[in-house]
């Protein structure tokens, strides 16, 4: 009867819809105009789609008398035009000095309902001055615009652990913070109450702006003809990402407010009630055009096939290596401030090494397959400039680890399929606190074990 009293069912129900309509033309320019390399190819087209989100709960959710916040129903909807429009340029093919030299382009206009019209573009170049070698490259805009959580997620009430960055514990952690707390009016010496929890509220932003980035990749693809099944590829990518959508918590909220350089910032100090007795009351919270990420690397891919016939043996194997050097990867959390930087190269979930290989058998309608992934050793401790030291957490390195799959596929017929296999073969796992890490770095381990799998599958 106790349980009854305090307990209840509570449901949700979540809707997504999308409604996609659009029409595309290809054409060359056979009949009118030839370039060297052959005929100037076209793709032009529209696509206007329309999505909705609604989510609804129940009375118990929205009254607020269980123990989480109460959570109002939301909904949310856009519509969006596109038009595109893609060119490829044969400039030469078959001579001497260049088997092949291409230049593609292309452009696409989106106009978003909540979030404005936007342009993307890519120029890319491929060149091979042989048949066993080809250089390619690309140069491009992209834009990724607020989804409907991030625009239209009503205002919704919650609670947050904070440190007051104007307590007299914290108030020496950036060299502004005594200026800018005393001109809130707070006294020196101030001594927060902020041992419990404080009230939050925080939801959508319907001013958000599409996110850009600019990229380059440039590498080679080889395939030697002197070692027939071979292909091997490296690409160089460069990426920048500005105006990155964040959801700002209360504690960000609470030091960007008094840490700026030139004084209170007025966008996060308006988000913040102060009682008479200076304690926080209430953060507002939510989503920001704030962040920018920098990244750059290095993949590899190569791959190898070859028929067992030359060894008087059935059948034929497969081979892939997939690899990645990470070179650079960066965090600014306010684009504005970029000294405050977050390096996140080598940090667990973006190890500096990963990679992936796998050998393949196929015998008429069966084949087995090997996997073996590697992970590069992670630092459990933040590798910024300012953050953390290796002694302040312990351990502070996860190992490079190795995992192993095998598996079998067996085709029955042309539509069924069925499959055995088994996960992390050797049962590798990483040490178990890499479970509560919280930011979803751990989803590049297998945290699991060893595993059997099975399925059937059956295609109409």
């Amino acid at each position: 009867e106790a349980e009854d009293w305090v307990s209840a069912d509570t449901v949700r129900e979540d809707k997504i819809t999308k409604e996609v309509m659009g029409g595309t033309l290809t054409f060359d320019t056979s009949e009118f105009v030839n370039l060297q390399g052959g005929a100037i190819g076209i793709a032009m087209g529209y696509e206007y789609r329309e999505e909705t989100s609604e989510t609804l709960t129940d009375e118990f959710t929205k009254s607020d008398v269980l123990t989480g916040a109460a959570t109002p129903d939301s909904f949310g909807d856009y519509h969006v035009s596109d038009f595109f429009v893609e060119v490829s340029f044969p400039l030469l093919a078959g001579l001497e000095f260049a088997e092949e030299l291409t230049i593609d382009a292309a452009y696409r206009n989106s106009d978003y309902s909540h979030a404005g019209s936007v342009d993307a573009w890519k120029v890319g170049l491929i060149y091979a001055p042989i048949k066993d070698f080809r250089v390619r490259a690309t140069i491009g805009e992209a834009v990724r615009a607020p989804n409907i959580d991030e625009a239209f997620s009503p205002l919704s009430p919650g609670f947050a652990n904070i440190n007051d960055p104007c307590d007299a514990d914290n108030i020496g952690d950036d060299p502004d913070r005594a200026a800018n707390c005393a001109a809130l009016g707070i006294p020196a010496g101030f001594q927060a109450n902020d041992n419990v929890s404080i009230d939050t509220v925080s939801g959508g932003n319907p001013d958000l702006t599409p996110e850009k980035s600019d990229s380059l990749t440039a590498g080679i693809v080889w395939t030697p003809s002197f070692i027939e099944g071979l292909s091997l590829t490296v690409d160089y990518y460069d990426i920048e990402i500005e105006d990155a959508i964040i959801e700002v918590d209360a504690q960000d909220i609470l030091d960007n407010c008094v840490d700026a350089t030139a004084g209170l910032d007025p966008a996060f100090c308006s988000q913040i009630d102060r009682n008479a007795n200076n304690d926080v009351d209430l953060v507002r919270s939510g989503f920001l055009n704030a962040a920018a990420f920098n990244t750059s690397g290095v993949e590899l891919q190569a791959r190898y096939s070859t028929d067992l016939a030359a060894f008087d043996l059935p059948g034929e194997m497969n081979f892939n290596l997939i690899g990645n050097k990470l070179i650079s990867l960066e965090r600014f959390e306010f684009q504005n401030r970029p000294e405050e930087i977050n390096v996140e190269k080598g940090e667990i979930g973006d190890p500096e090494f990963q990679f992936r290989f796998s050998a393949e058998y196929v015998l008429d309608d069966l084949s087995v397959r090997w996997l073996t992934r590697f992970t590069d050793r992670s630092a459990t401790f933040d590798v910024s400039p300012t953050g953390d030291s290796p002694e302040d957490t312990a351990p502070a390195f996860v190992g490079s680890i190795f995992t192993h799959d095998l598996s079998a596929n067996y085709h029955v017929s042309d539509n069924v399929t069925v499959g055995l296999g088994v996960r992390n073969v050797f049962d590798k796992i990483p040490p178990a606190f890499i479970t509560s890490d919280g930011d979803g770095n751990e989803a590049i381990y297998d945290v699991v074990g060893r595993r059997i799998f099975g399925n059937v599958r059956v295609t109409f």
